[in-house]
């Protein structure tokens, strides 16, 4: 098809003759008799682009499109009835009725029609029929998943991976034709190609005129086949195993199976999936991996390498293999090649393409193993220089992660020289280098601070200047040496930025860190710029920043010129800039103001401050008192920056381990609680017993994860019970459970006596998760109720009827004994809460106090005696403390709320360490109750 010019779309001729009113009026040249297939594929080219570009068509217009273009099928012209099964597929979608073009497909998909016509007939036939329909037309899809020409092969292989979603049950009874496919050893047929095996030569006259048929040898169709394989199998993971293994060709790698390159990148890719989520098959799989790094296809051992690379806890040795390999030569009989993979041959191949990919999965790997990448020094020293400027990029930050610090001025000066012939999105991978490497080596933190200054300068867009500045936080934060010099670079920054959420972030770090400097006064005319000559977020954010250092200033006149500046904001036009003004000018006058709202550094947890709102507001007769905030956690700012990014919780709880995705960081205390009060909610024997105190972090796996039934369980404490929820997974999907509930039996007197059990009635794999609740009366509110208990998952199993989908009438009784599950003193009772160590430690003398000291000769170290105490009270550490600077002697520091009123706990752990001894811990809780202090050394002492 012929793009218009330039010239011709802005005199508009382009928009007119690709207008949708112009098109449909043109249509009738369907109906014409005798048709003219030149006039037709015109016309079909125009509507097939006019949807491509993102037109909408009603229903009506495109059902009469739909239906004149299938009059095209009383011609033979093949060019002009591929374009009719591509304009069909398109308005498939849209048009009503289509499924009345069924018959004139079907048709095409005879064994006796034109071999070009079947493959372009299975597509489009996949688009119009009904998922219901898909069980009448599988005998035409068996045949055409095994016939001999890979063009038809291919097209049913494809379109049945589409169908799959629709028509799981009938798709799944192709597994052996497509089994067959992959399996297929004799050479393909003469017609090859995915798009219908010819090259065009003409565009008219009888079906096969002007074509060609083409040899193939490649296999496609076992890439396609593959495919579908693994949809078919992806949920059975033994399955998926078997075929890895059977398929990969063992460690020689020959692949006496597979023979399209393509299909084993794909089969390599499935394998690092299976290893992902069954680390116990890594072995077999490494093996299959190794032999694949010596295959002979480039694109089979790059695929294979990387996998190796990103594969985590590789051995040593394999990893060498993936990075340089062995210099040893095995020569056979057909061909000599290089025992270990080509990650580093592909640095010196003539080929781009393998040189960028090569140094960009080193450039990711240099993140975890610099050391093993290090052995490719010479080689991408050698790509600075290289004519693809993509290469020479990931090259220099390989070098930058994994050179010493004697070569990073060499590097920089050779960075600087090329900056300005890349994009943004290479600039941004090499300042990111640079970010980690100046934490790396400090000690050169001069020449990579003038090279971020000096690029900051730079044309460039958000994303880059935002990497910049980012790297320039991070000097700021870890070299102190610099502080003052890049507090400097960012201030001219901001003279003409154009970026408003950079301009606010550098002037809220100024207000941070510029009142600590030497001399805080020479930042203050920069941040006062903005005041005047910036847009009203811009002027907020610069108020703020002037008030931190009116606050913090020792000196009292600049705290009065301070103040000075800030009555000039009260002229602002902005309503939001005149009230932070004349909030921070009263807060000047009043100490406590001050300390509250500006140097305070702990906010509220916003989703526990919205959970005990509601359950303020929803409980009649709480309104009468005033709402007590003093049970609310605390976080500190840092974390509030951090938990803005998090998933919901909703994502996360109630979910079977072996569902549950391991990369989103967990959610907190008080985001879980949150989320378990609105489940609580909607549970009416729940309704009198007020609000929930407190939930576990985490659910608490019962069961390993590869049962067919899997349980959780998650503890919630009210004011006088305990609540405790059981989400309980049936895995077997021709099984119902009837009747599902959870007997727990105390080992010891806890001091609870159980109320009630809201069991599950019945429980499918569809269905699962279910939620079966065990209450709890605490026979002393007061007291903390500690304790394990035995838990025995109860139910009626029933076997359901493959033709009716329904349980049959007779089960039996069985039970599935779970995990204990604990009640105690310090992670159910204490939420952990932000605060100021020292001032609060101090505040809390004249309260309860206790000192104990322990001998924990277990512990091998400091740092596992952090961890084990931090897990144990359920805490919040403060000050970085839970990352002990010396080997030997540490002091933890934590902070939390003791739950039913129990009040603020500080909790100090002194620690020494020596070897044959383990750990000494000396044990200093300050709280605002006796019981809440005697709650916390029962926690450490049990």
């Amino acid at each position: 098809m012929a793009y218009a010019s330039k010239k011709e779309e802005e005199s508009g001729l382009s928009s007119y003759y690709n207008n949708k009113t112009t098109i449909i009026q043109e249509a009738r040249v369907f109906n014409d008799s005798p048709i003219s297939p030149r006039k037709c594929r015109a016309l079909l080219t125009r509507i097939v682009y006019l949807l491509y570009i993102g037109e909408t068509l009603s229903a009506q217009e495109a059902t009469t499109l739909f239906f004149g273009t299938t009059k095209l099928f009383q011609h033979k012209d093949s060019a002009l009835r591929q374009m009719v099964y591509l304009a069909i597929k398109e308005l498939a979608t849209t048009a009503e009725d289509v499924i009345m073009v069924t018959h004139s497909i079907m048709k095409d998909m005879q064994p006796n029609s034109e071999v070009i016509y079947r493959p372009n007939a299975i597509r489009a036939l996949c688009r119009i029929i009904d998922p219901s329909m898909a069980q009448g037309v599988e005998r035409f899809f068996k045949a055409a998943i095994v016939d001999r020409t890979p063009s038809i092969s291919s097209a049913a292989l494809v379109s049945s991976y589409h169908l799959f979603p629709h028509a799981k049950d009938v798709v799944k009874r192709w597994v052996n034709e497509a089994q067959e496919a992959v399996n297929a050893k004799s050479s393909p047929s003469i017609f090859g190609g995915s798009s219908g095996g010819y090259l065009n030569f003409g565009s008219s006259g009888s079906s096969n005129s002007g074509y060609q048929p083409i040899p193939s040898s490649s296999y496609i169709t076992q890439y396609h086949a593959l495919g579908l394989l693994y949809l078919i199998r992806q949920q059975d993971r033994m399955a998926v195993t078997k075929m890895i293994q059977q398929l990969g060709g063992g460690k020689s790698g020959a692949g006496t199976t597979l023979k399209n390159p393509m299909a084993l990148c794909m089969l390599i890719r499935y394998a690092a999936k299976v290893v992902e989520d069954d680390p116990n098959v890594q072995r077999q799989v490494l093996d299959l991996l190794d032999g694949w790094l010596r295959h002979k296809s480039d694109m089979v051992n790059f695929e294979a390498a990387r996998a190796i690379c990103e594969m985590k806890s590789v051995p040593a040795a394999q990893m060498s293999k993936a990075i340089s390999g062995l210099t040893s030569v095995e020569k056979d009989a057909n061909f000599t090649l290089i025992n270990g993979t080509v990650l580093q041959l592909f640095l010196s191949s003539p080929k781009p393409v393998l040189k960028f990919a090569a140094t960009r999965t080193l450039a990711a790997l240099a993140l975890t193993h610099p050391t093993g990448v290090a052995t490719c020094n010479v080689d991408l020293e050698s790509l600075i220089a290289d004519s693809n400027r993509s290469v020479a990029t990931y090259a220099i930050t390989t070098l930058l992660k994994t050179g010493n610090e004697a070569s990073v001025d060499r590097l920089m000066k050779q960075i600087t020289g090329f900056m300005s012939e890349i994009s943004d999105e290479f600039k941004v991978i090499i300042v990111d280098a640079i970010r980690s490497l100046c934490i790396k080596f400090p000690t050169k933190h001069v020449s990579m601070l003038s090279f971020l200054a000096g690029v900051l300068r730079d044309e460039g867009g958000y994303d880059f200047k935002r990497a910049v500045v980012e790297a320039m936080f991070d000097m700021i934060k870890y070299i102190a040496d610099c502080k003052e010099q890049a507090l400097s670079h960012l201030c001219e920054f901001i003279e003409d930025c154009e970026f408003i959420k950079l301009s606010v972030r550098i002037l809220h770090l100024l207000g941070v860190e510029g009142p600590k400097s030497p001399q805080p006064t020479k930042y203050i005319r920069f941040i006062y710029n903005r005041v005047v000559l910036e847009n009203a977020s811009v002027r907020a954010a610069a108020v703020s920043s002037l008030a931190k250092f009116g606050v913090n200033a020792i000196d009292m006149g600049l705290r009065r010129s301070i103040g000075v500046l800030l009555n000039r904001c009260l002229d602002d036009v902005d309503d939001e800039v005149r009230d932070r003004a004349a909030m921070y000018l009263k807060a000047l006058k009043e100490p406590s103001l001050a300390d509250a709202y500006v140097k305070e550094e702990s906010v509220f947890s916003l989703a526990a401050l919205e959970s005990k709102l509601v359950a303020y507001i929803s409980d009649p007769g709480a309104t009468a008192q005033p709402f007590d905030a003093t049970s609310i956690p605390k976080i500190s700012r840092v974390q509030l920056a951090a938990e803005s990014a998090r998933p919901s919780a909703l994502d996360t709880i109630a979910v079977p381990v072996s569902r549950a995705n391991s990369t989103p960081p967990p959610p907190t205390a008080a985001d879980t609680q949150s989320t378990y009060l609105e489940q609580l909610a909607g549970v009416p024997e729940l309704a009198e017993y007020g609000p929930v105190l407190n939930s576990s972090a985490k659910p608490i796996q019962l069961t390993e994860s590869e049962t067919e039934y899997q349980v959780t369980c998650v503890k919630h404490i009210f004011k006088e019970h305990v609540v405790f929820q059981f989400n309980v997974s049936n895995t077997l999907p021709d099984t119902v459970l009837e009747q599902v509930s959870v007997a727990m039996q105390p080992q010891t007197d806890c001091g609870l006596m159980e109320d009630f059990i809201i069991p599950v009635s019945a429980l499918t794999a569809s269905t699962s998760p279910g939620v079966v609740y065990v209450s709890f009366l605490r026979n002393k509110p007061e007291e903390y109720a500690t304790g394990s208990f035995q838990c025995t998952l109860e139910f009626v199993s029933k076997e359901l009827d493959p033709s009716t989908g329904e349980p049959e009438e007779d089960g039996y009784e069985d039970e599935y004994q779970l995990e204990d599950v604990e009640l105690a003193a310090g992670g159910d009772y204490i939420i952990p809460s932000y605060a100021s160590f020292s001032s609060e430690w101090d505040r809390l003398r004249t309260g309860a106090t206790a000192t104990e000291t322990f001998s924990l000769t277990a512990m091998e170290s400091i740092k596992a005696a952090c961890d084990s105490i931090i897990e144990i009270l359920n805490m919040e550490p403060l000050g970085g403390s839970e990352m002990p600077a010396s080997a030997t002697v540490h002091t933890l520091q934590l902070s939390g709320l003791v739950t039913g009123g129990g009040g603020k706990v500080l909790v100090r752990c002194r620690m020494t360490f020596s070897k044959g001894q383990g750990v000494t811990l000396e044990l200093g809780v300050r709280a605002e109750r006796e019981a809440a202090c005697a709650l916390v050394v029962s926690a450490v002492a049990g």
